[in-house]
């Protein structure tokens, strides 16, 4: 199968020696297929670097400077003060027959949804899947439905305007925006509250700033294995790996900063049989929560573009760019399934050290497993051998915030 762990012990080695590295190489020559990456993300740097290691010109596009702009690999691309129509004929104005499209947000997202027909037209390949699909992945409230009916283990949920569902719902709850919000002043990304008073307060606040909220009973409360399954697929052929959210915990509904691959069969099976219910095409993660305490595992959600951990498919030999866009080409080196450790040093260290909140200060974690994580890290968030601009410049920005405090 496509997806399988082909690592011999030469490949396995070849793999390990080139954790955290892209091909060497000089600039791609001009008549490169491009990628147009819409985004300046940690995500975005990621994709640029495997798509550069693959002889192709990665073109950053962002209304805002980020870290991939950094990046001494890429081509950058500006846009106008101005409406969505004026962006939108600036990204298709680099589209053409030799250029492919990705984006890295899923702000980027809609906007794409929104301009499918015209970016497909524009754009050699737009690597995402159909709008329907967009639409189930994008909606919690409409990838909840989707769970119920297609038979997928799911937290059980109410939406919150639904008083009579709510007044059966089990305490404690996890309170999350029905759409997916991004920088919504007063909206928490999720929550968790365990009555009904401090429900409806929290309801209240909702409803104030506009937003749907959806409700289902939380998992919280568990001993939980958090998995992140990253996919590739076209037609009929995936290729996935299981990864395991080292930290932050649970409990903190966050962006993984300490991740490692985890193979497990059972939890790859589940993300991939979602996968193909979706009738997916493209780059995406699945996330999935497994209860020690139930022995159940939970669909959460899918991401329907790359994550921020992307290079460890990089560097584990999942070259997820290289099967969407030049499927006659399988020389790529051998897949491994362990032995990765991907790490953001100064989130993770403020996850486990910071003064507010951190676990090693409240006794969640010990120092002992907070250095030795860091130490095993082999594959980083910015560090690379081959383009150390954006970690030289990030280490900087640290420090002087540092200093600040």
């Amino acid at each position: 199968m496509a997806d399988e762990d082909r690592a011999t012990g030469g490949g396995e080695a070849y793999a390990h020696s080139n954790a955290g590295r892209e091909r060497p190489g000089r600039t791609p020559p001009r008549e490169a297929m491009r990628l147009v990456i819409l985004g300046g993300s940690i995500t975005a740097l990621a994709i640029a670097r495997e798509a550069h290691g693959l002889g192709l010109r990665p073109v950053i596009v962002d209304s805002k400077s980020g870290i991939a702009h950094r990046s001494s690999l890429v081509e950058r691309a500006s846009l106008p003060e101005g409406n969505e129509a004026d962006i939108l004929s600036r990204v298709c104005a680099l589209g053409g027959p030799d250029a492919c499209l990705i984006s890295t947000a899923d702000l980027w997202l809609r906007f794409l949804r929104h301009n499918r027909e015209t970016l497909d037209r524009a754009f050699r390949s737009v690597l995402h899947p159909s709008n329907e699909t967009l639409d189930i992945c994008l909606s919690k409230a409409a990838f909840a439905d989707w769970c119920l009916a297609n038979r997928f283990d799911a937290p059980r949920y109410c939406r919150g305007d639904d008083a009579p569902c709510l007044h059966g719902i089990r305490y404690p709850v996890l309170v999350r925006p029905a759409e997916t919000l991004h920088h919504h002043s007063g909206i928490p990304k999720a929550l968790e509250v365990g009555s009904p008073g401090d429900l409806a307060k929290l309801l209240e606040r909702f409803r104030v700033a506009g937003a749907a909220a959806l409700v289902a009973e939380s998992l919280l409360g568990q001993r939980l294995i958090q998995y992140s399954v990253p996919f590739a697929r076209r037609g009929t052929e995936i290729v996935s790996f299981v990864a395991q959210k080292v930290r932050p915990p649970a409990d903190w509904c966050s962006t993984g900063t300490c991740v490692e691959l985890s193979p497990n069969a059972e939890v790859e099976a589940l993300a991939r049989r979602s996968v193909e219910a979706l009738d997916y095409f493209g780059i995406g993660e699945v996330e999935i929560l497994h209860s020690l305490d139930g022995e159940r595992s939970y669909l959460i959600e899918i991401n329907a573009r790359p994550w921020v951990q992307y290079s460890l498919a990089t560097a584990s030999g999942h070259n997820f760019l290289g099967f969407l866009l030049r499927p006659d080409r399988a020389d790529g080196p051998a897949t491994v399934k362990r032995g990765f450790t991907w790490l953001n040093f100064s989130e993770d260290a403020y996850v486990c050290l910071s003064r507010s909140q951190g676990i090693v200060r409240r006794g969640r974690l010990t120092m002992f497993e907070y250095l030795r994580y860091v130490l095993r890290a082999n594959v980083y968030a910015l560090f690379s051998w081959s383009d150390p601009k954006p970690w030289l410049l990030g280490s900087l920005d640290w420090l002087r915030s540092l200093a600040k405090r």
